[in-house]
């Protein structure tokens, strides 16, 4: 019925038990949202500046039914089957809901649904097709926001949009009609307004309530460009269960909804906790043989966000119960409220669908291998849910993932943020937001740069220090950012921040002493990702240490600070040398170091707390009982031994470890750490894939490598954001097959049937570093983009004919290769380069000026 999704590569057609833990995100860049199920159900309604996993906007819902005559044919609400624990499933009642309770009423689940839903999920978009021979006709449901790199401001829009195309595929002529119900979320008594205003018709939501504190008021708005409208503002005010059971008698009969309006507040409060609920609906009539489109867009806007976890002293600390200060979402500077944003994007539909597509066709119609496209398209999902806050004046603030019902570890956490390369290449502006703030409020007086970033902005911060990976992976992404950008003005304005951070390395006012004695190699205590300290040297730490070094050895020579840049080229060349020499085993790079030497520890112990432990820091670090240090990775074999050499090749530094060692630790990674099975594998930590599933292990000890008694924590787990890291190092230098192994392991575990493909999870939901898949798609297409010096250049890992996606600067694209000839197309933005580069051959763009979308540059025949 449907030849695109017919067409669809079979890795996205999620059908049958591949349905099972869908939930697609859907809303703006830092907006909040919900999701849809595999099932087509609207869940997870994290729309009030906080999450809500696993919840329901009371029974919100789209339903249909078919007329004809004046008789009703058939009505069903459209969802697929059950798909949650049929003993219970959480919900906002003791009594009423949760294990023992049966099936999830708010699912609908006790209505009339369909018998099958296809899901086809191609991030940003969704396609849902609806099967039940009792429905006369059939209905595909396509869900999506804006989604536009380079857009920042309407890939921010607070809006979900939903079209319904509905087929009549019986002899008669039909009368639908589509409505869409929406919860008043949180509010037991709603104020509910109709209106409609050239051609568009709205159905807006907000309390009743006249004493709710700022950090809680907002609205939900519904609307259609539906020609015939039915709206009920308000459902029938009962207990127990009369408000949907009403609903439905109503809806399932011939003809029009009752127009249902209540002046008044609600003067009780609803027994099982449900919102007040409104329906629009969509009237039409469809020819036998004919169809139909109707859309629909779901809106909300609450402006202000309470910082709830303001005063905890760490982030799972007690949340003290005192007033908390509040942030301004940066969409409600946009758009006045919800139904000002549900308007526009009614108005803009074809608009903002088009260049959203555009993204999503430019990226699924390429040659990447389908785990390789997954990876990288459902990984950007995480920016449309809570885990992202975009504050008022469009500063990214991010959680390292979710909790069910609030934030996991706030504060745009470095050595987490680190990973992700989404959008530093699709929302470039954004992620320079990133190093503004950091700079601007996570500096100390001493320039070293604390990891995690309080709300409000300004108002101090982390009790913890600053950690190695973060700090210097600040001065790499500057580097990064400026090259991306092109914008010099902007590195000379936080250039003294940089300057300030890169010297906080040998600076005696470090209390780590990294550097002391200047000599560009990472020493003495290194707080990193893992939660802990290093000791000593060691090339996953020391590697970042050196790429800052040399990214600062140019920007400081741009910047016209010849000594600095003499210093940290020296200093660069030194650390690297050393990292190649004395940490290179044969196989791979380790830290060095002496775990029987207790005297490691001796210069710090002074009283300061061991990272997140309570314990005093030498009880933490030292083991009286095996007489060894603690927390170390030793001579183990870490898929993060080389991290600084991955961000100094994705940031366009460049490689200063030897090449043929690179390949060769890459390659021992592989050998080593990926697992095909983890059937035999013991795990004391957190268990993010196990039994058959494969997966790529931080740390290993192969046989004849001494295992430190009492390792890093974490070493035996699983985490996406550094399987997809790896992954893409691989590809980089070749080792192509081998990156894909661990890419397919990756989704194998994410297809639906074992876990939520739109969800990579480590410490939460939505977890941030997981957005380092992005580097695969430029590890195949082998990108680089200097618009400092106005060259984008590719150097391909795919041999023979290819179809690849690039994005840089302001634009993306396609670059092409059939029968050896390259051309490069602009999708969407433009793009404003002087030379274009393939495997080194240089093609000279002749008229400078932005190449806007639709331009096709032919390179001609690369060999």
């Amino acid at each position: 019925m449907w030849h695109d999704l017919a067409s669809i590569d079979p890795h996205f057609a999620y059908k049958g038990e591949r349905s099972r833990y869908i939930a697609f995100p859907l809303g703006g860049i830092g907006s909040g949202g919900l999701s849809i199920s595999g099932s087509g159900r609207l869940i997870d309604w994290s729309i009030r500046n906080r999450p809500a996993l696993q919840g329901y906007n009371g029974y919100s819902h789209f339903a249909i039914k078919a007329e004809k005559g004046d008789k009703l044919v058939d009505a069903r609400v459209l969802n697929g089957p059950y798909d949650l624990n049929p003993s219970g499933a959480p919900g906002k009642r003791q009594m009423f809901d949760g294990f023992g309770h049966g099936a999830n009423r708010q699912t609908m689940v006790g209505v009339p649904h369909f018998r099958e839903v296809e899901f086809y999920g191609r991030f940003p978009t969704a396609d849902l097709v609806f099967n039940d021979d009792r429905f006369p006709g059939l209905v595909r449901q396509t869900a999506m926001s804006p989604f536009i790199p380079h857009n920042d401001r309407d890939s921010s829009m607070p809006v979900a949009m939903f079209a319904f195309e509905i087929v009549n595929d019986t002899a008669d002529e039909l009368t639908y009609t589509l409505a869409c119900t929406l919860g008043n979320y949180g509010s037991n008594s709603g104020t509910h307004r109709f209106s409609q205003e050239n051609g568009i018709s709205r159905l807006y939501l907000t309390s009743s309530d006249e004493d709710l504190p700022s950090t809680q008021r907002g609205s939900l708005t519904v609307a259609t460009d539906a020609a015939d409208v039915d709206h009920t503002d308000h459902h029938y005010r009962g207990q127990w269960f009369d408000d949907l059971a009403v609903y439905w008698k109503e809806f399932a009969r011939p003809g029009h909804l009752p127009k249902r309006h209540y002046d008044q507040p609600r003067a009780s409060r609803h027994m099982s906790l449900q919102p007040e609920h409104g329906t629009l609906g969509a009237r039409f009539t469809v020819p036998a043989g004919s169809r139909k489109t109707v859309r629909f867009v779901i809106s909300w806007n609450f402006p202000e966000g309470d910082i709830y976890w303001a005063y905890r002293n760490k982030p799972d600390g007690v949340i003290p119960d005192r007033p908390t200060p509040s942030w301004k979402n940066y969409y409600a500077t946009q758009w006045v409220d919800s139904t000002d944003s549900a308007t526009e994007a009614l108005r803009r539909w074809d608009d903002l669908t088009a260049a959203t597509l555009a993204f999503r066709d430019g990226l699924f119609d390429t040659t990447l291998p389908a785990e390789v496209i997954d990876a990288a398209s459902s990984t950007l999902a995480l920016l449309r849910t809570a885990t992202c806050i975009r504050l008022e004046n469009g500063e990214l603030w991010g959680w390292e993932g979710q909790h069910t019902n609030d934030g996991s570890c706030e504060g745009s956490c470095t050595h987490v943020w680190n990973y992700q390369q989404a959008l530093s290449h699709l929302f470039p502006a954004i992620e320079r937001t990133l190093r503004e703030t950091e700079f601007a409020y996570n500096q100390l007086p001493t320039g070293g740069l604390t990891f995690r970033q309080k709300l409000p902005l300004g108002s101090g911060f982390d009790i913890i220090g600053p950690c190695a990976d973060g700090h210097f992976g600040a001065i790499i992404k500057t580097y990064r950012d400026w090259k991306m950008s092109g914008d010099t003005d902007w590195l000379r304005r936080y250039w003294p921040n940089v300057k300030r951070a890169m010297e906080y390395a040998w600076s005696p006012e470090n209390p780590d002493r990294w550097d002391p004695g200047e000599t560009g190699i990472l020493s003495g205590r290194q707080h990193h990702t893992l939660d802990m300290e290093l000791f000593g040297p060691n090339s996953w730490l020391g590697s970042m240490y050196v790429a800052a070094l040399l990214a600062t050895t140019e920007m400081a020579a741009v910047m016209g600070d010849e000594a600095l840049a003499e210093k940290a080229g020296r200093l660069g060349a030194a650390g690297a040398d050393y990292i190649n020499s004395e940490l290179f085993n044969g196989r791979w790079f380790i830290q060095k170091l002496d775990l029987s030497d207790k005297g490691v520890l001796t210069p710090f112990d002074v009283g300061r707390a061991a990272g997140v432990l309570a314990d005093g820091f030498m009880e933490t670090y030292w083991s009286e009982e095996f007489s060894e240090l603690k927390y170390q990775m030793g001579e183990g074999c870490i898929s993060d031994q080389i991290l600084g050499q991955w961000h100094a090749e994705v940031a366009g530094i460049g490689g200063f470890l030897d090449a043929a060692k690179i390949r060769t630790a890459l390659k021992s990674v592989h050998t080593n750490n990926f697992r095909p099975t983890l059937e035999d594998h013991f795990n004391p930590c957190r268990n993010y894939a196990y039994e058959d599933e494969a997966g790529l292990l931080i740390a290993t000890y192969p046989e004849g490598i001494r295992q430190p008694m009492v390792a890093a924590p974490y070493a035996e787990e699983v985490w996406t954001g550094i399987e997809y890291m790896s992954a893409s190092h691989l590809i980089m230098h070749g080792l192509v097959e081998e990156g894909i192994d661990i890419v397919r392991g990756v989704r194998h575990r994410h297809d639906g049937t074992r876990r939520n493909p739109w969800n990579d999870i480590e410490c939460g939901s939505y977890y941030a570093r997981s957005m380092s898949a992005w580097q695969l798609v430029n590890a195949f297409s082998g990108l680089s983009a200097d618009f400092v010096s106005g060259v984008l250049a590719f150097s391909p890992k795919i041999a023979g004919d290819y179809s690849l996606f690039w994005s840089a600067g302001k634009g993306f694209g396609k670059l092409t290769r059939q029968n050896g000839q390259v051309t490069l197309t602009v999708l969407g933005g433009t793009l404003d380069v002087a030379e274009i580069l393939i495997d080194g051959r240089v093609h000279r763009i002749s008229e400078r000026g932005p190449l806007k979308a639709g331009c096709t540059v032919e390179i001609g025949a690369v060999a």
